[in-house]
């Protein structure tokens, strides 16, 4: 054999072995055909399954992919659960195999018995399958055959809710939850603050760093009080696992933060602080540096902030490391906030109020008084602010008898005190009546019906019945506690419930249009009304409304000084200005001045206070001396100012004569001729109540006054005006001005007077008129010459002016003859003027009577002689000379 033939021998016997090899291991079907993937899900064609809590840990839906079509019979397809991930059956692994009849000739999806998991704990696992006779322990799995079967069960829980201001997200509420969440929406978050929802502008939902595990909600602006999170049912984690805890979260507000780098910042003690290093999970270690105070913890899951609540720890500075202070540090202060609220009676009853003071160390801070019962309910609240002082006092009002507490929170850093126990008793069986059991009143006028309590604020009031066609029913309620309640009825309008008010704004009546049952329209006709009080449903009291017949009585005019009109504003003012005699009655008016028009008529009040007045009476003011061939002027009674003073049935009617026209028609006519009033004018006042509501007199009821209008004039008593020099000299005059009106005097140096010199004074017309002012001339010397100007300080009245000279003072004998000299001019003077008509006959009689009068006196007086009569008629001479 050849060494050729004896290597193609050497290759067929080994090709006949392998041959044989190769069909035993076909033959004996270890692997016949590889799957091609594993389908967990086939309902959803997902190869990955995540199963949560509310899913069944049976999965029913497997297929296994037969890529491969083999040629061998009797195998089949197994899936199992790589629990240890090392790609072989273990016999603790959950597995499955094919459903029914397999084909491994036969390529495409294998249904697969149902695959309990029910055994395995949280967590990701790895499902992979094989082709084979049997599943062993020990049986590889194909290497390229795997699917991902999570398994989460465990709820996401909210962690922490904590409002703080953050340096780079400003002032947030931060969410901690167990775990990222899928999704987290605006529409998924509710904000409240003491209980009111706040606005979603205000507001809005951010996730953090792009997971879902810190949620942020961004606040306009920080949020003080009771705050509150609202998280929807609907909120859950990537496995669908619904929010364990949603509803509603009190959210821990930190009104300080301090960050890493921050040192020494203030916090009031019972504040709570937020100390934040911006990192989740982030270490923390706070100690004291005078105290012994230690505390190491973490921010917690998801969180960036630590909350030190310093109600409990020492007035003390506190340091604050971050990670082991690998990543900074900082520093509190805690001071004393000193916030405590007193009661001011410890024992109370129910018809008193809890009163007391809040104090603290700081002044002008917001807080909260809350007056709490036994229960721990709020029964009663006020949100004030501290003054200055850090003081404030409270008033509560509590629902019934027991023990309550004040409870008082600083709003912003929301540290809180709480006062000493109030017990409040029953007070005692609740009566009430009238002051007085008769009113009495006049038709159309408000009635003030004065009811008294005694162990309760509150009584109801009827007035009327079904004998006289009008009842009413109202509550009044005694506001500030003096026992009492003044009930004022509008007898004018008496089916309008605004027809019941109070007299003292602290107290209140309540009536509902269904109280009053009337077949009145307005005003109630004169009569007896019956009154009662009541309290608890039961009659207390009884009384009588009596409502006389009105009347119109009087009309007077009075002046004032020009532009005194407007300091007229209400009744006050005028009865002020009476007492001051700056408004003055009077019968003439100088132009330019006030008028006013006082009238004296009961039942107006009521048509006052209803704003209706113009709609029942009626002002007229007409000219009575027109002249020849006019039409009088008619003056524009609307440019009046009324002033009521209906308590003592007064009305007041205010108009200045330079802001009033006239029409020369028979009512003032809007738009005619507007005429000014004029000096010399002469006008009838007169005042109406027409026929209708408040008469029923025809044509109505009137009352007239009249008046006339005089020049505004000044004038001196004396021209020459002559003085001396000395102190308290006296420049007088009168005016036809109204009475009050302010003057001023100015006395002025003329001619060759020196030094020159300038005076002024003020004076006051008078009631009578007169006006007069005092200046001092101890400096000038006789000689002096000036002039004396008189005008008023608001007015249209022209000054006057005299000259004026310093004069020599007269001695007593100059000053006798001089009272003898006026009293004989002014004798003549009157005589003149009283006896114009006198006769021929009586001068004659006075001359002979006069005549043997002088020769009695010669003849029967001794010891007067020519000599003496020489020397008297000498001295006559030169007393002349110095007159002249």
């Amino acid at each position: 054999m050849t060494r050729n033939k004896q290597i193609r021998a050497v290759l067929l016997a080994a090709l006949m072995v392998f041959s044989v090899f190769a069909g035993s291991i076909a033959f004996s079907g270890s692997v016949a055909a590889a799957p091609g993937s594993v389908d967990l899900d086939s309902a959803d064609g997902s190869d990955d399954l995540t199963v949560n809590a509310s899913d069944s840990k049976v999965l029913e839906n497997v297929q296994v992919m037969n890529n491969t079509a083999g040629s061998q019979e009797g195998l089949g397809l197994y899936a199992w659960v790589d629990v240890d991930g090392d790609g072989e059956w273990d016999s603790n692994e959950p597995y499955t195999n094919n459903s029914g009849d397999y084909a491994s000739t036969t390529s495409g999806a294998v249904d697969m018995e149902n695959l309990s998991v029910s055994s395995l704990d949280d967590g990701t696992y790895t499902v992979t399958a094989v082709e084979n006779e049997t599943l062993t322990a020990g049986t590889s799995n194909n290497s390229s055959v795997a699917a991902t079967l999570t398994i989460d069960t465990k709820a996401p829980k909210l962690l922490s809710a904590t409002e703080y201001n953050n340096a780079s997200e400003g002032a947030i509420i931060e969410l901690a939850f167990s775990e990222n969440l899928d999704a987290l929406e605006d529409s998924d978050v509710t904000v409240y603050v003491d209980d009111e929802a706040l606005d979603a502008s205000d507001y809005s939902v951010g996730t953090d760093d792009g997971t879902n595990g810190r949620a942020v909600i961004t606040l306009d602006s920080f949020q003080t009080g009771d705050v509150v999170v609202n998280l929807d049912s609907s909120v859950e984690d990537a496995a669908l696992n619904e929010l364990s805890n949603s509803g509603n979260t009190t959210v821990t507000v930190a009104s300080k933060t301090v960050a890493v780098g921050d040192m020494e910042v203030s916090a009031y003690k019972g504040e709570n602080v937020a100390f934040t290093n911006n990192v989740t999970n982030e270490e923390v270690e706070v100690s004291g540096v005078d105290s012994s105070y230690f505390f190491e913890g973490s921010t917690g899951t998801n969180s960036k902030v630590y909350v030190f609540n310093t109600a409990n720890v020492d007035l003390d500075e506190y340091n604050v490391s971050f990670n082991g202070n690998a990543t900074g540090d900082a520093s509190v202060v805690t001071r004393d906030l000193g916030l405590s609220v007193s009661v001011d009676e410890t024992e109370i009853t129910t018809d008193d109020d809890v009163t007391g003071e809040v104090s603290s160390n700081a002044g002008d801070r917001d807080v909260s008084v809350d007056l709490v019962d036994a229960d721990g309910d709020v029964v009663d609240s006020d949100d004030a602010t501290l003054n200055g002082q850090g003081v404030y006092e409270y008033a509560l009002t509590p629902d019934a008898a027991g023990n309550f507490t004040v409870e008082v929170t600083d709003t912003f850093s929301g540290v809180s005190a709480e006062s000493d126990t109030v017990a409040v008793s029953k007070a005692a069986d609740s009566t009430s009546d009238f002051s007085t059991s008769v009113v009495t009143e006049q038709v159309g006028d408000i009635a003030a019906i004065t009811v008294t309590m005694q162990g309760t604020s509150e009584a109801e009031v009827m007035i009327g019945g079904d004998n006289v066609g009008y009842t009413a029913n109202v509550t009044v309620e005694d506001g500030n506690d003096d026992g009492e309640v003044v009930l004022l009825f509008n007898t004018y309008d008496v089916d309008n419930t605004a027809s019941f008010d109070v007299e003292d704004s602290d107290d209140d009546v309540t009536v509902t249009s269904s109280d009053i049952d009337t077949e009145v329209e307005t005003t109630l006709d004169a009569g007896d009304y019956d009154l009662e009080v009541s309290t608890g449903g039961d009659a207390d009291n009884v009384g009588t409304l009596v409502l006389e017949e009105r009347s119109t009585d009087s009309q007077a005019v009075w002046t004032a000084p020009t532009g005194d009109a407007a300091d007229l504003t209400e009744a006050a003012d005028v009865y002020d200005a009476i007492d001051s005699e700056t408004l003055t009655q009077t019968d003439s008016v100088a132009n330019g001045d006030v008028v006013v028009h006082q009238v004296v008529a009961t039942g107006l009040e009521g048509a006052y206070d209803a704003d209706n007045l113009a709609l029942e009476t009626n002002l007229t003011i007409e000219q009575t001396n027109p002249g020849p061939n006019r039409e009088a002027k008619v003056l524009n009674d609307s440019a009046a100012t009324v002033i009521a003073d209906g308590e003592n049935d007064t009305y007041f009617f205010v108009y200045d004569l330079s802001d009033i026209d006239g029409t020369r028609t028979d009512f003032y006519d809007e738009s005619g001729d507007k005429l000014d009033v004029a000096d010399d004018d002469a006008y009838n006042a007169t005042f109406t109540v027409l026929e209708g509501n408040l008469s029923d007199v025809e044509d109505g009821e009137s009352v007239s006054a009249e008046y006339d209008v005089v020049a505004p004039e000044l004038s001196l008593d004396a021209d020459p005006v002559n003085l001396t020099a000395s102190a308290d000299q006296t420049v007088s005059g009168s005016a036809t001005v109204a009475p009050g009106t302010e003057l001023t005097l100015r006395v002025k140096s003329t001619g060759d007077t020196q030094p020159r010199f300038l005076k002024t004074g003020s004076a006051t017309v008078q009631a009578d008129g007169s006006y007069s002012a005092a200046f001092d001339f101890s400096e000038q010397k006789t000689g002096d010459e000036f002039t004396v100007t008189v005008s008023v300080d608001s007015g249209t009245a022209a000054d006057v002016t005299a000259d004026g000279n310093v004069v020599e003072p007269m001695t007593e004998t100059e000053t006798e003859e001089t009272t003898e000299e006026t009293t004989e001019e002014t004798t003549e003077e009157t005589t003149e003027e009283t006896t114009e008509e006198t006769t021929t006959e009586e001068q004659t009689t006075e001359e002979q009577t006069e005549e043997p009068a002088e020769e009695t006196t010669e003849s029967s007086t001794p010891g007067f002689g020519v000599v003496v009569s020489l020397v008297a008629l000498v001295a006559a001479a030169l007393l002349a000379i110095r007159r002249d």
